[in-house]
């Protein structure tokens, strides 16, 4: 494996694993200016049962994506039908970023 390339990272489903991903040198990057706030706010929704899912992640699993426009409310979406039901994630405001690679976070849409 090259040394820039960068492993498909599995869902963030609590902080333990975010805190091994930093180790492994990813940052967090989000809306806010310090990122002291935004491991805060993330932290809270980690801590309300959200789920981030990579972007990797979601394409590796057959996910196809929308662009962001009026229609999507200018979130890119990523969705995937299965069992006559459409699955949908929404782009968040936080990514992951190694390397100069940035890997954008995605929640499930509600229905």
């Amino acid at each position: 494996m090259e040394s820039n390339e960068v492993d498909i990272l599995n869902p963030i489903k609590d902080m333990a694993y975010l805190r091994k991903l930093i180790l492994k040198g990813y940052s967090l990057k989000g809306p806010r200016l310090a990122e002291s706030k935004d491991l805060l706010v993330f932290k809270r929704f980690l801590n309300r049962g959200h789920i981030f899912f990579p972007e990797d992640w979601l394409e590796s699993r057959g996910y196809k994506f929308v662009e962001p426009s009026i229609y999507t409310k200018y979130f890119k979406l990523a969705y995937k039908e299965k069992d006559g039901v459409v699955e949908q994630y929404f782009n968040s405001k936080y990514t992951l970023s190694k390397k100069n690679k940035k890997i954008y976070l995605y929640l499930k849409g509600e229905h």
